[in-house]
């Protein structure tokens, strides 16, 4: 149901939920027998603990995601994935995009490598940051205001797929990615590590913590690196900087508070690079483009972002039935870019100018501003047991704030006044170029071209309500929740506002049947909707929200006796309101997208020494309806119909012992360049290794990627991507 309306909820309005809920919790059902007051114990005690879970090597045991309530994934009727900390550590993974190479549903960095964010299509659907969560609250961003998370500060990440707005609000179709950060614990990690590795790759980490008095109530953990590295792209550099650290207070056996903080500072050149589709997959006469080629100009080109953020987690238990949790987070981020981009060949408009096809006609992105955002999840828990039986009833309200103030220009520079000099792409030669934003009229030279000074803030009230029900084997989930949006468009500079006012009612349901011998299936509906923080750039007004819904029938098997998960999943995933980019770089809603796929999943400890990561997607991508009617019924740019991928870690004992490698692979089917299946990109299949050695508290490792430094392109869409060459890092660390 969605409607819109002329005003917001006022902020009053959203104590009313949560002082019924604390009023709730001031009574609790009778407990029936003493057995049910020993689990009630252990129910809550669990709850009071870290929401990472408990993972073996690769295998995970259970997820918070999908329900909010810490639960055995065997016992969720929703498709989850986690990629563990062991994963994380033997992969070495070096970004958000390369840690979910091997999770199923993800075509992860698709764009290639890119050093301003990650990029992912989850189940067919394009997201970048708009589903991304840190430690259960929402990492709000919008276009270059995006956050990236440096990998080496989580110990978890966990993948809910499909529709999932009944628990988080405002989401992307494909689901979201929750990130879950280092945090302290008890029995404290201390280590140093260094690496090197191509591209002249240097970095110094360190992960320290552990207790602050005799009695364990205090605890601490602090995170850091320091980066300098090139890019398989000439003269484009990226230096990072990340302090992490967190703080866990526990009062007594009710009440926990973890402080959470992290600080990030990148001074890097931007390295995406946007290349014709002449010279990349389609014929030149001139050749390929090398893969090392920049676009625009590392001389003048700039990206500097700066991330902030404050948060806590808070557990109390109120009585012996009722647990109250509140998640808060305060982000902040100052940016500067300015990239050139390709825009075409010359040929393409002038013909004459460019005989040959080798000159590059090119653009600029300008933003310079800051972005503030605010994440806070207020939830209440209730519990009741039987002798068979089991209710967990959640009670919540969230609220989420972006402010974004930028300055920018109204259309890209290089049509102003004056031109950004053509770049012979097969010979390129810098220019000099200073020309830098100034809030001056239009028509001025392109050394002081035009901003204009806009304000844009969303914000987001929500209540929701989800039951669990576990009788026998059965598991019944059921949840609903209303919402009320609101995104505010200020342009300063031109006087031009809009106030957009949506109304969103969601509700998602489950069920699950855990049988004796370790099979669960399942089946699941959910709905989800997204409003949209951009004007339509042809009509100057607000976008529609998106919004659809997804159906998914499963299959989980966790088989007894061997530490593994099996799981299979099939879906059908529908989204409205699809927004799409045209040729000349305008954004419409164009219609409707449907995607049905089938996934399979296995994580394996197969035994001591052997752990095993394997995925295989299949997916019917279609746009069902559209105002373009050649676009109808054909498959949207840049989703690959079928991916797999295999990992094998292996740990040597004996004479041996010490020794470990591991290797894997990864293929991704051809795709579409545009949304009218004319331009085809091939599909690639790379391969993984790492070897690593520990010598007492010394582990030494070398990790490689593309180990056969494949040329491949990873998608098209107008625009082509070249993907990651090889790239192979040393490292060495110490534990004490």
């Amino acid at each position: 149901m969605h409607r819109r309306s002329d005003r917001l909820i006022p902020f009053a309005h959203a104590r009313l939920p949560l002082a019924l809920a604390i009023a709730l919790g001031a009574t609790s059902l009778p407990l029936q027998a003493e057995e049910a007051l020993e689990l009630e114990s252990i129910k809550i005690s669990s709850e009071l603990d870290s929401p990472v879970g408990e993972d073996e090597g690769y295998v995970a045991k259970n997820s918070r995601s999908a329900t909010k309530i810490n639960t055995p994934l065997n016992e969720t009727p929703r498709s989850v994935s986690v990629v563990t900390e062991q994963q994380l550590e033997d992969r070495n993974v070096q970004s958000i995009s390369q840690a979910l190479q091997y999770t199923p549903g993800i075509q992860a960095g698709y764009f290639g490598e890119d050093n301003k964010q990650d990029w992912f299509i989850v189940r067919g659907f394009k997201q970048a940051n708009n589903g991304l969560f840190m430690d259960g609250a929402r990492v709000f961003s919008s276009g270059f205001y995006s956050w990236q998370i440096d990998p080496y500060m989580l110990e978890r990440i966990e993948v809910l797929k499909g529709a999932a707005s009944v628990l988080y609000g405002q989401t992307p179709p494909g689901g979201l990615i929750n990130l879950q950060s280092k945090r302290p614990t008890a029995e404290g990690k201390n280590e140093i590590g260094l690496q090197y590795g191509s591209f002249d790759r240097k970095q110094l980490n360190f992960d320290v913590g552990g207790q602050l008095d005799s009695e364990g109530n205090v605890l601490y953990r602090v995170v850091g690196l320091s980066r300098d590295t090139g890019t398989q792209v000439d003269d484009v550099n990226a230096e990072r900087l990340l302090l992490a650290p967190s703080m866990t207070l526990n009062f007594n056996e009710d009440t926990s508070l973890t402080l959470l903080a992290s600080y990030q500072k990148d001074n890097s050149d931007p390295q995406l690079q946007f290349l014709p589709s002449s010279g990349t997959i389609a014929g030149n006469p001139n050749g390929d483009i090398d893969t090392d080629t920049a676009v625009g100009d590392p001389g003048y080109e700039k990206f500097e972002r700066t991330q902030l953020t404050l948060g806590y987690e808070l557990n109390h238990r109120l009585n012996d039935t009722w647990d109250f949790q509140q998640n808060l987070r305060y982000g902040h981020m100052d940016l500067e870019v300015r990239q050139l981009y390709s825009l075409g060949f010359v040929n393409e408009y002038i013909p004459v100018l460019d005989p040959n096809k080798r000159l590059l006609a090119r653009g600029l992105t300008y933003d310079d501003g800051q972005a503030d955002s605010l994440s806070t999840d207020n939830r209440l828990l209730g519990s009741w047991f039987g002798d068979d039986w089991e209710n967990n009833l959640l009670l919540g309200f969230d609220y989420q704030l972006l402010n974004i103030d930028a300055q920018s220009p109204a259309r890209d520079p290089s049509t102003f006044t004056g031109a950004i000099p053509a770049l012979d792409i097969y010979n390129p030669k810098r220019s000099t170029l200073t020309f830098l934003g100034k809030p001056s009229t239009y028509g001025a030279p392109i050394g002081d071209f035009a901003v204009q000074d806009k304000d844009t803030r969303a914000d987001q009230f929500g209540y929701y309500l989800q039951n669990q029900y576990k009788v026998d084997n059965w598991v019944l989930l059921l949840g609903g929740r209303y919402d009320e949006t609101r995104t505010d468009f200020d342009n300063r500079t031109t006087g031009v506002d809009y106030d957009v006012n949506d109304q969103q009612v969601t509700w998602s349901s489950g069920v699950a049947y855990v049988l004796d011998n370790g099979l669960t299936p399942y089946a699941s509906y959910s709905q989800f909707f997204q409003p949209v923080t951009a004007l339509n750039s042809s009509t100057g007004k607000p976008f529609e929200p998106e919004e659809g819904d997804q159906y998914e029938l499963g299959l989980k098997y966790q088989p007894i006796g061997l530490d593994a998960s099996f799981n299979a999943a099939l879906f059908e995933l529908t989204q409205e309101n699809v927004r799409k980019t045209l040729p000349d770089g305008i954004q419409t809603q164009l219609g409707e997208v449907r995607s049905r796929g089938l996934e399979l999943e296995a994580q394996a400890n197969l035994t001591e020494q052997l752990s095993l990561l394997a995925s295989y997607t299949l997916l019917d991508p279609e746009t069902t309806k559209s105002t373009r009617p050649a676009e109808e019924g054909k498959t949207p740019a840049n989703v690959a119909d079928e991916m797999a991928s295999l990992w094998a870690h292996y740990q040597f004992r004996g004479t041996l012992d010490g020794l470990a490698i591991g290797a894997g692979a990864r293929h991704t089917s051809s795709s579409y360049g545009d949304n009218t299946e004319t331009l085809e990109v091939p599909s690639y299949t790379l391969l993984d290794a790492m070897v690593s050695y520990q010598l007492q508290d010394v582990t030494l490792q070398v990790n490689a990627n593309n180990v056969t430094d494949k040329e491949y392109i990873t998608a098209c869409d107008y625009y082509c991507w070249y993907g990651n060459r090889r790239n192979v890092i040393a490292s060495v660390s110490y534990e004490f």
